[in-house]
């Protein structure tokens, strides 16, 4: 067997191999799809109160409309007394108020006389039973027996905290029962909204959840807290984990566009429970303000839609809209919100996290022979061909691979080498075009440059598309799945193949353009070649900051109502690097007389490069569902070929001209 067949054979039982882990993961895509669309409690009573709105009759309406939960969060001791259920006072403000005027309630009037009011003290006031119990609950899971002292027993009931004010105003009192009765009364999901204490010991934290759950349907907890930390963080997450699993609540993690906005301990937990993660999409108050309805309705549908999100957190939208009353306004919102997830193939209820998926080591063995077949391929086609070159490239896979799992640090090994297939892959598929070069050679033997130019494009979308294989085979987790983990070359697969591409077009005699290097470092640079270079490095500059969900750079106002005409039109956005100017160039090359490729050519090869790194980028993107990858990636290349057919017609009027 010659050296090129060994290389395309362990390149085929690669990709074969990435294609089972890839076909298995789609069926997990496809039985996750219900999607919860919560309430925020806080904002809606804020919102019901300040429009004296019926709270039960506007629930009742955003349930038929498509609402499954409400999310109830805890009662923080700032908020105590600006409700009805209880009362919280510092020692030292009832020590001024009875120098003033004697105190009325018997209990406080006799400590007021004895001077047995502390200054260092909380008094925590409870007027019903229901409030009675919920706080007697939570005070002995979050403060010392030592430090708590029960004044009186009956309503309303009165306990004395040592502690501060400061502490107490931050310090969360459990779900209000009367909230959670309205969920239950009206059918609606209960979403906890817990607060990380970091002195909880495991059994706080699984009394906690127990007490805040009840006999209650829960779905998800989702955690909050001025110290954005989730349960049981920094070293009781698997007690955490232990004790949501135990009351079958999900992990709602949140969705952010910068690790440093993840909450402490997010990772930790998600490890913990990788079976109950779901992501969970919300817009920030001041953010969703400035926004339309259609616009908030269109982005928590594309989150829904391309980026696994399966919990919906809205808050009430406190503005009119076309003629709507505010009521009317945001029943519509979550209609339409509703309408949309199911017209995607979506189901609304209890949202669905991920099965158990396990890749064995055996399976990634056998798909990272994709990368030094690739690798090796490459090097062939360039014309360096060395068996010992096999047999050290295959051998030292086998034993990194191994090694990475013998020390634990199997997703980091895995991670190199997807890296390394997002590079070689776009390269071969570069290379893989260089027949167009020549009118009579290669797969397609024929002289008309539109033939040529789609057969170009085929071959290397189709080459390319290899490295998105091997990259979805290496790293498809439920932790990377959910964006818990992060494949950390994303931005390297967008300007590397670039850069590989050039270099393949000026130093083989693929594409006839080698140079001469020693002419070449000897010829003058111009100041248009130096204005040039600068605009190329600042291209790149803003392709790395523009890469993302969401970019560091926002896009202008033309693209983003272009983005949202083409996202109705077509349902999946395909990518304006690939189909507006990569795909039309990568037809355009070949169909260039060669005085033209030598003036201006490469500037093509650096977008066809770009583009094809695209591609390996869309799929290295791990949260976004596989066929949403693979409906992006055919619509931009059809609107990149009907480009690319005008763009070679232009050319060749104008070079005939």
């Amino acid at each position: 067997m010659t050296y090129r067949r060994l290389v395309v054979l362990l390149l085929t039982i690669g990709l074969l191999a990435s294609l089972y882990v890839a076909a298995r993961r789609e069926r997990h895509e496809h039985a996750a799809r219900t999607v919860e669309l919560v309430m925020d409690d806080g904002d809606f009573v804020a919102l019901a109160r300040s429009y004296n709105i019926d709270q039960v009759r506007f629930l009742t309406e955003l349930r038929r409309a498509g609402l499954t939960s409400l999310a109830v969060s805890e009662e923080l001791g700032a908020n105590i007394s600006s409700g009805t259920g209880g009362a919280v006072y510092a020692g030292s403000t009832l020590q001024a108020q009875a120098r003033i005027t004697p105190l009325t309630d018997p209990l406080f009037a006799a400590l007021a006389r004895s001077n047995a009011l502390r200054g260092d003290t909380m008094y925590l006031i409870a007027y019903d039973a229901p409030t009675a119990q919920r706080y007697a609950e939570q005070v002995s899971i979050k403060f010392a027996p030592t430090a708590v002292r029960v004044l009186r027993a009956r309503l309303p009931e009165v306990w004395a905290i040592r502690s501060q004010s400061d502490y107490i105003a931050a310090e969360g009192f459990g779900l209000p029962f009367d909230r959670m009765a309205l969920a239950k009364q009206l059918g609606l999901l209960l979403v906890p909204r817990l607060q990380n204490d970091e002195d909880f010991t495991g059994s706080q934290i699984g009394r906690l959840i127990s007490d805040s759950v009840g006999t209650q349907k829960a779905s998800t907890a989702i955690f909050f807290g001025l110290r954005n930390e989730v349960l049981g963080y920094p070293e009781k997450t698997a007690a955490a984990a232990i004790a949501l699993e135990e009351h079958h609540l999900n992990f709602g993690t949140i969705e952010s566009y910068d690790p440093k906005q993840d909450q402490l301990g997010n990772e930790d937990l998600a490890k913990h429970m990788p079976e109950r993660l779901v992501r969970v999409q919300a817009i920030a108050k001041p953010e969703a303000d400035k926004l339309t309805p259609e616009e908030i309705v269109a982005r928590y549908l594309l989150g829904v839609n391309e980026r696994n999100i399966r919990v919906v957190y809205l808050r009430p939208w406190a503005h009119q809209w076309n003629g709507r009353s505010i009521e009317e306004t945001n029943v519509e919102i979550v209609r339409r919100i509703a309408e949309g997830t199911r017209k995607d193939g979506e189901r609304l209820g209890k949202a669905s996290p991920f099965a158990k998926f396990d890749v064995r080591p055996i399976e990634i063995v056998l798909v990272s022979l994709a990368v030094p077949a690739i690798v090796l391929l490459v090097l062939s086609i360039v014309g360096i061909e060395r068996r010992w070159l096999l047999l050290l490239f295959v051998l030292g896979d086998i034993v990194l691979v191994a090694g990475g799992y013998v020390t634990h640090h199997d997703m980091l090994v895995r991670k190199l080498l997807a890296l390394t297939a997002g590079l070689a892959f776009p390269a071969a598929g570069f290379l893989a075009i260089g027949w167009a070069f020549r009118e009579a050679d290669g797969p397609l033997r024929t002289a008309n440059v539109y033939l040529r130019g789609l057969g170009a494009l085929a071959l290397s979308i189709l080459v390319t598309l290899g490295g998105a294989l091997a990259i979805v085979g290496l790293l498809s987790t439920l932790l990377t799945m959910t964006e818990i983990d992060r494949f950390a070359g994303v931005k390297y697969v967008l300007v590397g193949p670039a850069l590989l591409a050039l270099v393949l077009y000026f130093c083989t005699d693929r594409f006839a353009m080698k140079l001469e290097w020693r002419t070449a470092i000897d010829a003058p640079v111009r100041m248009a070649q130096l204005l040039l270079g600068i605009v190329l490095l600042a291209g790149a500059y803003l392709v790395l900051q523009r890469s993302g969900n969401q970019s560091d750079i926002a896009p202008s106002s033309f693209e983003l109502a272009l983005r949202s005409h083409l996202t109705t039109l077509l349902e999946v956005r395909p990518r304006f690097k690939e189909f507006a100017f990569a795909f039309p160039a990568l037809m355009l090359v070949p169909a260039l007389v060669p005085a033209d490729r030598r003036r201006f050519g490469w500037l093509f090869v650096l977008a066809i490069g770009l583009g094809l790194g695209d591609v390996i980028d869309t799929f290295s993107h791990l949260h976004t569902p596989l066929h949403i990858g693979i409906q992006r990636l055919g619509l931009g290349a059809i609107l990149g070929a009907l480009i690319g057919l005008v763009v070679i017609a232009v050319y060749r009027r104008l070079r005939v001209r």
